[in-house]
């Protein structure tokens, strides 16, 4: 066997893998519908992380019409049973939007399973954490990468820490209180070299600080800091592996990015829709999931030939291994 059929089997079981941990018979049934979804209802934060994209941002367009969000909805509530989760944010801080509890709101409404979003806490006041329970909320993941205040506000530029460090601990009482099944995620965007013992001490202390709040059904982890699909280069960057990858993602199978202006991205690192998949305001998310450019893009992966995409070269970030979590 020479390596190019040794390249197609691999590529073969790779595919396979994907379908199993979409939970289909086969790749075809993932060009039904969209499994997951990223939805961006806004795309303006009030952070600036070092690490994070948002000094790049197109910021035209930050607020996602109401009329095309609800034609969103509207098209997931025909696929309800199928649809396993959508996140209600993208780029930006899903707080600053005056509608976000409404908007969880209208996806429950409509049938949707699991709802989630992901803050960076500093406008989970008392009110907030109520009315996000209230929404029907399934998800929350708290975005804090250490409990140290120094190493904190180096990261988490302009934000508060002591308000926001209590914000999530008063979210934790209330959901007790009121919604005891819905999960928590504590993740941190790790800039930390796990070769180095006083970092690996940090971290220890940061998941010893929240496990006691945690239960069963939460997590606490730490996901690796990236280059944004290699549009941004920052000093904190700490990649494992920098060489190409050649196995094929599972997001071009999984998942729809739905930008604040409707435009379909590939993923999210793709922040500002330049690979422009499709416009929902003109197209349903169906035809958009099915077109030439989704297909072509599938075609890519499946083949091996991911690093002809800009954003896919080198990108581990949704492999199921990529996550530090239980490695310390």
């Amino acid at each position: 066997m020479d390596g190019t059929e040794t390249t197609v089997i691999e590529q073969k079981e790779e595919l396979g893998q994907i379908a199993q941990r979409l939970k289909l018979g086969n790749l075809e049934e993932a060009l039904y519908f969209p499994k997951y979804f990223q939805v961006e209802t806004i795309r303006l934060c009030n952070a600036r992380c070092p690490f994070c994209s948002v000094d790049q941002w197109d910021k035209s367009h930050p607020f996602m019409a109401d009329a095309l969000y609800d034609k969103i909805v509207a098209e997931m509530s025909e696929y309800a049973d199928w649809i396993e989760f959508v996140a209600v944010q993208r780029a930006g801080e899903p707080l600053l939007d005056k509608k976000i509890v409404s908007r969880i709101a209208k996806l429950k409404q409509a049938g949707i399973r699991r709802v989630s979003l992901s803050t960076n806490a500093s406008k989970l006041d008392d009110a907030m954490a109520r009315a996000l329970l209230q929404s029907g909320l399934d998800e929350i993941m708290f975005s804090i990468d250490s409990i140290d205040e120094e190493s904190y506000r180096r990261m988490r530029v302009g934000l508060p820490y002591e308000e926001v460090v209590a914000n999530i601990r008063n979210f934790f009482r209330v959901r007790q209180e009121c919604r005891p099944d819905c999960i928590v995620r504590v993740r941190g965007v790790s800039f930390y070299d796990l070769s180095r013992e006083e970092h690996r001490q940090e971290l220890k202390r940061w998941e010893a600080f929240w496990a006691p709040l945690t239960g069963p059904q939460d997590r606490i982890y730490m996901k690796r800091a990236h280059n944004w699909g290699n549009q941004k280069e920052w000093k904190g960057h700490i990649p494992e592996n920098q060489e190409w990858v050649y196995h094929p993602c599972v997001l071009p199978w999984s998942t729809m990015h739905i930008s604040a202006m409707g435009i379909v991205a590939l993923c999210p690192q793709d922040y500002d829709a330049k690979m422009n998949l499709g416009d929902i305001n003109a197209s349903s998310m169906a035809e958009v999931w099915r077109n030439a450019k989704w297909q072509a893009i599938r075609r890519q992966h499946a083949s091996g030939r991911r690093n002809e995409i800009s954003f896919c070269q080198g990108c581990r970030l949704f492999d199921l291994d990529n996550s530090l979590e239980n490695k310390v």
